[in-house]
């Protein structure tokens, strides 16, 4: 289980990313359920058996914790001074992921039915009308919505395989300051044959792991290991994440802002100009109509 704990990450987000499909357990779930563990965990890199035990721990072990309810009846059962076992972290770990899913319920998009991510039933499971549900709740700039569908595009569950519309779907994520979607990204890349930016995303994302929860928006100098393309990604992303996400308080990614601020021929003064004075909108006249652009970038 050490293993396990010392990837809690990309456990946590294996738990995230197939719970928030559904909490039945069918034969179709498992398989798919299956594709996504698989696409998670390569692209974290995890070794082959880890990712068969996180298989295991997820579809068979929690999956006897699947509504909000038993989550409080385990919680309810403890008292003060309990011994816990690795099988108790798991289960908090679980229940993390069931409130974190009931809170995409809670926003301005009315489009999105609260009882899509009410987990106090058992939800069914139908791929195609689970991803139309996740694409809605994503188009207001749902963070975890959106990352969902760069996976489900990625893989092709529920929707068409496409990895280019994955890989815009994931980049939104990246930039607007999402660790785990730069993971993903670069495993997008990788299975798109564009090995380039797989490595520049992979680099970024070891970046991220490193410096960007610490508010670290330059990196140190005495720090030499990575490339200055990936560094002065790093250093858009981060000051995107602390300028704008943290300093305006805005959780849900700002779509037109992405767009404009990858834009290719931009130049790094340019993209630090616009993210240092975001609430000018200045960066809209960018992305008007009337302007045309290929939707390239880093």
């Amino acid at each position: 289980m050490k293993d396990i704990f010392l990837n809690y990450e990309s456990f946590y987000n294996m738990l995230l990313s197939t719970t928030i499909m559904s909490n039945s357990k069918t034969p179709e779930y498992d398989s798919d359920m299956n594709v996504i563990l698989d696409f998670v965990g390569k692209a974290y890199k995890l070794d082959e058996k880890i990712i068969e035990k996180c298989k295991q721990l997820i579809l068979e072990d929690l999956s006897s914790l699947s509504l909000t309810n038993d989550q409080l009846a385990v919680y309810s059962a403890r008292a003060y001074g309990d011994t816990y076992s690795d099988n108790d972290v798991l289960f908090d770990i679980k229940g993390d992921v069931l409130i974190k899913l009931e809170s995409l319920s809670d926003t301005r998009n009315t489009d999105v039915n609260k009882g899509w991510f009410d987990y106090s039933h058992y939800k069914t499971y139908q791929p195609n009308v689970r991803a139309a549900k996740l694409d809605i709740t994503s188009s207001s700039g749902n963070l975890l919505a959106t990352r969902q569908m760069g996976i489900l595009l990625s893989v092709g569950i529920g929707v068409e395989k496409n990895l280019d519309e994955a890989i815009i779907r994931l980049k939104q994520c990246t930039y607007w300051g999402d660790i785990s979607a730069a993971y993903f990204l670069a495993y997008a890349y990788e299975l798109s044959g564009d090995k380039k930016q797989s490595d520049l995303y992979y680099e970024l994302a070891t970046l991220e792991k490193k410096y960007l929860n610490k508010g670290i928006t330059m990196i140190p100098e005495n720090d030499e290991h990575y490339s200055q393309t990936a560094i002065e990604l790093y250093a858009i992303i981060s000051s995107i994440k602390q300028d704008i996400v943290y300093a305006y308080n805005l959780q849900g990614i700002d779509f037109s802002f992405v767009e404009a601020i990858t834009l290719p021929g931009l130049s790094k003064e340019k993209r630090m100009y616009f993210i240092d004075n975001y609430e000018k909108k200045e960066w809209k006249t960018l992305t008007n109509a009337s302007a045309v652009h290929t939707r390239v970038g880093f």
